[in-house]
């Protein structure tokens, strides 16, 4: 693989084409996000690599062995020091279709890489003019007067703008977005990312404790209002398919779901990534897979109490006692001492009226 010359980029936007969901994509062709290509033939290029941020890409047809090695070389080496250097814990992986899941199985060999199903919506045409700002509430534009004032949690704000953008100055200049607040507290915010052309992506938040209350469709309903008159044409909204949260806001705020598309997550972190595995497992309902994985943490070096309680529950659901027990009491030990989610959990139901269960109950009160 060869880093293809910035003036060159031209010669790999064809492979790109079916993945013109992904406006970073766009940006970084167009010169808007700094960020290298790496190909197999610097003048027919076949395949083609870039990131920018926890977003990594593959493109064209997938290759023979020799480019999955290095395919893999420069996912380690490059795009994984970059990421670590800039504090960034996960990464997603972003491809045109199924064709590449044997090629990136096999570039992120040992890595364990986690097949996930995202969704991509846009917004419809509306002239909505008339938006209604909640009562004891304030809509602001992002801008130098908002960030001057004295709010409790600007950093809630501040820390999103510099998260594709260089700095505060950089999302001024190129970026918009809206934010919601109510007396001195912000209470979220609705941010353009990576505006291209006619375009930008929508990044969108809202305080944990104003959540499920319509905050977040009207955020993004103002956003779109303020985008038509700065000439955004289309506007993207990722999310992973099963954020049914996520979707049904996109719906109401007036967008329409395109596609579902794969993807696959991981985090650097191979302790991390291995337990994240038993996560996900779980929810499959591969309960002996699960536990397996987070047995396999353990090994690797330090685990949260979230991991030892994920084992005892699926080593329960398995009907491995023994090893439920000793988990939850590692849980216990690492801090997890909800008594309530213990006592009603419906996978530690076969641990229940034995004298260890009761004694650990006990331990607890």
């Amino acid at each position: 693989m060869y880093e293809l010359n910035r003036t060159d980029f031209e010669r790999v936007r064809p492979l790109f084409r079916k993945m013109d969901i992904h406006l970073p994509l766009q940006a970084i062709l167009a010169g808007n996000v700094v960020a290298p290509i790496y190909v197999d033939n610097t003048l027919h290029p076949q395949i083609a690599l870039t990131w920018t941020g926890h977003r990594f890409y593959l493109a064209g047809s997938p290759g023979n062995t020799d480019l999955i090695a290095a395919s893999r070389k420069i996912f380690l080496e490059n795009f994984t020091m970059t990421a670590w250097k800039s504090e960034i814990e996960s990464y997603i992986l972003y491809y045109p279709n199924e064709k590449w899941d044997s090629f990136i199985k096999a570039m992120l060999q040992q890595k364990f890489p986690i097949k996930s199903t995202r969704s991509y919506y846009t917004n419809k045409a509306s002239r909505r003019d008339q938006l209604d700002t909640p009562e004891g509430f304030r809509l602001h534009p992002v801008d130098e007067g908002l960030l001057s004032g004295n709010w409790r949690n600007l950093e809630f704000l501040t820390e999103e703008m510099c998260s594709e953008r260089e700095s505060i100055q950089d999302f001024l200049a190129k970026s918009f977005g809206v934010c919601l607040t109510k007396d001195d507290l912000i209470i979220g915010w609705c941010l353009s990312e990576y505006n291209t052309g006619h375009r930008c992506e929508i990044g969108i938040a809202t305080h944990e404790e104003y959540r499920r209350r319509g905050y977040a469709t009207f955020l993004t309903q103002a956003f779109v209002k303020l985008a038509r008159t700065r000439d955004v044409a289309r506007i993207g909204w990722h999310c992973n398919s099963s954020n049914i949260g996520s979707g049904a806001t996109a719906l109401k705020a007036g967008f329409q779901k395109v596609e579902d598309y794969p993807a696959f997550i991981g985090w650097f972190d191979d302790t991390s990534n291995i337990a994240r595995n038993g996560y996900f497992a779980h929810g499959r309902g591969e309960y002996a897979e699960a536990l397996a994985f987070y047995e396999k943490s353990f090994s690797l070096g330090e685990v949260p109490d979230w991991v030892y309680w994920g084992a005892a529950c699926d080593a329960a659901l398995i009907g491995e006692s023994e090893k439920a027990f000793k988990f939850l009491l590692e849980a216990i030990d690492h801090g997890f001492d909800d008594l309530e989610q213990i006592k009603s959990s419906k996978y530690l139901v076969s641990l229940h009226g034995s004298e260890r269960w009761e004694t650990i109950l006990k331990r607890l009160e």
